[in-house]
């Protein structure tokens, strides 16, 4: 179907189309499997959420614009080569996240049947990465977190919260002039923030978290 739009004539095309709604999907569809598989907390926001669309059919339509376009391709390289992240990915995990979105809208161009097969590839080592995850608790085995830096959660509470003692997390706790203070340490600042969570806010005297990333 063609329409005359903006001086030119406009050939709309469907498999162009179809290719690029693949490629979104796909990204939403891994959205999800991180999500619900392997429990990543920092897949929840709405900019990653959109991150996941938008990113493999940007790739798309990139390479899509570049093929057979040498000059072209030099110009779009050295255009993307001026782009960062003003805010640093502190995540490895996150960081391989973005690689992989922007390959899925590259292979989706190059060979879309290539797609769903690196989907499954994808799909499977997540699933193995818990399987392992599980086992590695199971077995008290040591487990290797991908943040580095501990994070501490200190709180001031009016009232005694004795079941803050079984956590995980919990390093220490004392009480002075019917205050009590709970000293939490972990480096997924989320677990943290579920901690905090558990208290009601009337309870909640002071409290810092030794990380600017919160």
């Amino acid at each position: 179907m063609a329409v005359y739009l903006f001086g030119f004539d406009y050939i709309f095309d469907f498999y162009y189309f179809r290719l690029a709604l693949l490629s979104g999907l796909s990204g939403l569809y891994l959205r999800f499997l991180i999500h619900f598989i392997n429990s990543e907390n920092w897949v929840k926001t709405y900019s990653q959420f959109s991150t996941f669309i938008f990113l493999p059919l940007t790739g798309y339509v990139i390479t899509s614009a570049i093929s057979n376009n040498i000059a072209l391709s030099l110009g779009m390289v050295g255009a993307l080569s001026i782009v960062r992240f003003r805010t640093p990915v502190k995540n490895p995990s996150e960081l391989i996240m973005y690689f992989i979105l922007i390959t899925l809208g590259i292979v989706t161009n190059v060979d879309p049947s290539k797609t769903v097969t690196f989907l499954l590839l994808i799909s499977l080592a997540s699933v193995g990465l818990e399987i392992y995850k599980y086992i590695t608790k199971k077995m008290d085995l040591a487990i290797y977190n991908f943040n580095e830096k501990d994070i501490y959660l200190n709180l001031v509470l009016s009232n005694d919260y004795p079941e803050l003692i079984s956590r995980k997390e919990f390093i220490h706790t004392s009480n002075d002039e019917n205050k009590f203070s709970f000293r939490f340490k972990s480096n997924d600042k989320y677990k943290l923030l579920d901690i905090k969570k558990m208290i009601d806010e009337k309870s909640i005297i002071s409290y810092s978290i030794d990380d600017t990333t919160f």
